[in-house]
């Protein structure tokens, strides 16, 4: 895996870092901005371009501030992008 990678410990698939039984890892991209706007994935919604994945368990694979295509591999990527 890419070195700008980070693992954030703890999500659920709302994936906005708020719930402390998930875990309490905050977003990169918000604390940067100062915002608590920014999610890596909702139901119906884009996915963050910072979002590189899930990792059994639950952490969140972010390459903030690095955008996910420049940072993955071909490989690691299991669809074509438009």
């Amino acid at each position: 895996m890419d070195s700008r990678i980070n693992k954030l410990m703890g999500s659920n698939m709302d994936i906005d870092f708020s719930n402390a039984d998930f875990g309490n890892t905050a977003c990169p991209w918000n604390v940067a901005d100062n915002t608590s706007e920014h999610k890596c994935a909702v139901k119906n919604t884009s996915i963050c371009p910072y979002f590189c994945g899930i990792q059994y368990l639950d952490s969140v694979l972010c390459s903030y501030p690095h955008e996910n295509l420049s940072v993955l591999d071909r490989s690691e990527i299991d669809r074509d992008m438009k």
